[in-house]
């Protein structure tokens, strides 16, 4: 066959992105480093930040802003909502793992195992991968009654 078909599914290939921001939120503390993970959305359209020592919520739906908690003597390195639900894990500076249910505003489990900043999260349903400076990957599943 010498013609050429056209693609029947040909469309236009460029998108159309606005050159200025839609929202504009300060961060007033949020730290210059580039091996940390402050910044999440939620699966129910949250942001959640880590600012120096605090964890602060943004609802994109309301524009509202709400600081979570403070962290005692600590700093955040990371933020992670799990894939559906309300928990939220924070890394800490120290290697600390807190994992807070947010719709309750609760702390339900902070988990040890690592030496040093906790850089690195993620949840695959109720189990949660963390990595940290000291080179140790740790997964735990949150259904497991907690042991002091």
């Amino acid at each position: 066959m010498g013609s050429q078909k056209k693609n029947q599914y040909s469309f236009n290939k460029f998108r159309k992105i606005a050159k200025t921001p839609c929202k504009v939120l300060d961060a007033p503390a949020l730290q210059d480093d580039f091996y940390l993970n402050l910044i999440d959305w939620s699966y129910d359209n949250q942001l959640a930040v880590g600012l120096g020592n605090c964890i602060y919520l943004w609802n994109a739906e309301t524009s509202k802003v709400t600081k979570l908690c403070e962290l005692m003597n600590d700093l955040v390195t990371s933020v992670c909502w799990a894939s559906k639900g309300s928990l939220l894990s924070i890394g800490c500076n120290k290697g600390d793992v807190l994992v807070w249910d947010v719709n309750h505003a609760k702390q339900i489990r902070k988990m040890g195992g690592h030496e040093s900043r906790v850089g690195a999260m993620t949840w695959n349903s109720k189990v949660l991968a963390t990595g940290s400076r000291d080179k140790v990957i740790l997964q735990r599943d949150v259904r497991v009654p907690y042991a002091h």
